[in-house]
């Protein structure tokens, strides 16, 4: 019996280091192995112009604004997409902006998103006629949703193609060099009284 004991001791002890041991991939999130490559951007813009134009940008492609905290520089937005391919499988797509400024004077934009997919089934209720019991009918439409797959989105053309698309909503939002030398000129000198005066 001792020899026994001793074994199963020994085979739970290794089961303990051997669970100890091991990392849960949730453990390494803030690994720089796990850091999204190519979702931080700077722009040579200044702050509040860049957050307005990160704003506008998010309802021009279609998300809805969730929260904004200009003061952090938080925007939270989502979407519902459609599959081009498929009219029967959505992503929900949630993404996360945060904007501060840079050393240099830019603004820095760093986006974050994950997205659901979502598959929509349709289907039919099915009811026996009661004096043919063997034949069913349609008596009515149902509706299935199936939650296919969730996860961060990682994709660098995801990002890449949201900066552009900040970058141009920032070119078209600036004052273009005739507002400021417009903005500069000084306004019409005052009208002498003697201009005015009627020679007598």
């Amino acid at each position: 019996m001792k020899p026994l004991a001793l074994s199963i001791s020994i085979i739970c002890l290794g089961a303990c280091l051997a669970g100890c041991a091991s990392s849960r991939g949730y453990e390494t999130a803030f690994s720089e192995k796990q850091a999204i490559a190519g979702n931080s951007h700077t722009f040579q813009a200044a702050r509040d112009p860049t957050f307005r134009a990160v704003t506008g940008t998010l309802v021009q492609k279609g998300f809805n604004i969730d929260h904004t905290d200009e003061a952090m520089g938080i925007i939270k937005a989502t979407r519902n997409y459609e599959d081009p391919k498929d009219a029967e499988t959505n992503y929900h797509i949630t993404a996360t902006a945060y904007v501060s400024a840079s050393a240099d004077g830019g603004t820095i934009v760093t986006l974050s998103a994950s997205q659901q997919t979502v598959l929509y089934r349709h289907g039919h209720s099915w009811t026996l006629l009661p004096l043919l019991p063997i034949i069913p009918i349609p008596t009515g439409r149902k509706f299935e949703t199936v939650t296919t797959g969730e996860g961060g989105i990682t994709a660098g053309s995801f990002y890449t193609e949201f900066f552009a698309a900040v970058e141009h909503t920032l070119a078209s939002t600036a004052p273009g060099p005739g507002s400021r030398v417009a903005a500069e000129l000084p306004g019409p000198a005052a009208t002498s009284g003697s201009a005015h005066a009627t020679d007598k």
